[in-house]
């Protein structure tokens, strides 16, 4: 299968790539990978992008784009919640043009959550997003961005007991978000947090991303709880959770926050995501759906 496009997405958590081809007038991906490279450590607490996070983040976006460049297809790079929040982001835009060769579009935060809104529903319901550093809130009528990602959240209560990351998390979320209290159905949900979650519950062992269960609230409780028995080095000898096995439980928090804060009962796994939404941008045009 022909390669017709590649992304590369500088996310707060992981560097990904994507190289998608197209069917029916939408973009599939013919392959995902990534580096996690924690870009937004420590965004929180020194408002900038640190310097060995910017080396790692530049290091794997070099590489990305040089595997990408074999393909000979249009490559787009954007950038999302840890660049766009960083007093040092103009620098960062530079580095990566400088080092990489790769032009980076910072995206807002209601830009990524309107991609991933168009990638993966047909114009109706709610995506719920979660990043490494923000979640976002998407309807056909509004989209909300929040800077509460799992890799903040890991910094902001390191606990392992689900009781005190609840109490610690929900709180502090409370300060920096202004939840709707309903949602349009159906919800779909993107992210790792929410695939992972997503594969787990449907008891893969591999990831498969064709099936992935969805995600109800007392399902979602019972695997915090299960992952939260599991000492950390442990839980990163599980294949599903070996890259974000320091983050799930930070990132099922999250996601329990909105789906109880939106009175969600029911969130439906996506592997598409903003990655498909901004090749399908560049190749067909900005769509309002």
């Amino acid at each position: 299968m022909k390669a017709e496009i590649g992304v590369l997405d500088i996310g707060s958590n992981s560097v990904r790539l994507m190289l998608g081809t197209v069917e029916n007038g939408r973009v599939r991906r013919i392959l995902k990978t990534l580096n996690m490279t924690r870009l937004a450590k420590g965004v929180d607490a020194t408002g900038e992008l640190q310097p060995d996070r910017i080396a790692d983040t530049i290091k794997a976006i070099r590489a990305f784009y040089e595997e990408a460049k074999e393909y000979g297809v249009p490559i787009i790079a954007y950038a999302t919640s840890a660049v766009r929040d960083a007093k040092n982001r103009d620098e960062f835009v530079s580095a990566v043009k400088e080092q990489a060769g790769v032009d980076v579009r910072v995206l807002s935060g209601e830009e990524e959550g309107r991609l991933a809104f168009c990638a993966v529903t047909g114009g109706e319901g709610t995506v719920f997003d979660i990043g490494g550093g923000s979640f976002q809130i998407v309807t056909k009528k509004q989209a909300l961005s929040f800077p509460c990602g799992c890799v903040r959240a890991k910094e902001r209560c390191d606990a392992q007991d689900p009781q005190t990351l609840e109490r610690e998390l929900f709180a502090w979320m409370d300060e920096r978000t202004r939840m709707p209290e309903t949602v349009p159905a159906p919800v779909y949900g993107v992210g790792g947090t929410i695939s992972t979650i997503g594969a787990m519950l449907a008891k893969q062992e591999q990831y498969d991303p064709m099936g992935l269960g969805r995600i109800e609230r007392e399902e979602l409780d019972r695997l915090i709880w299960t992952l939260s028995r599991v000492p950390e080095p442990l839980r990163k000898q599980i294949p599903l959770l070996s890259r974000r096995y320091d983050v799930i439980l930070q990132g099922g928090t999250i996601l329990k926050y909105i789906m109880e804060r939106t009175h969600t009962d029911c969130v439906h796994p996506s592997d598409r995501d903003g990655m498909e939404g901004i090749a399908e941008a560049y190749l067909f045009g900005e769509r309002n759906d």
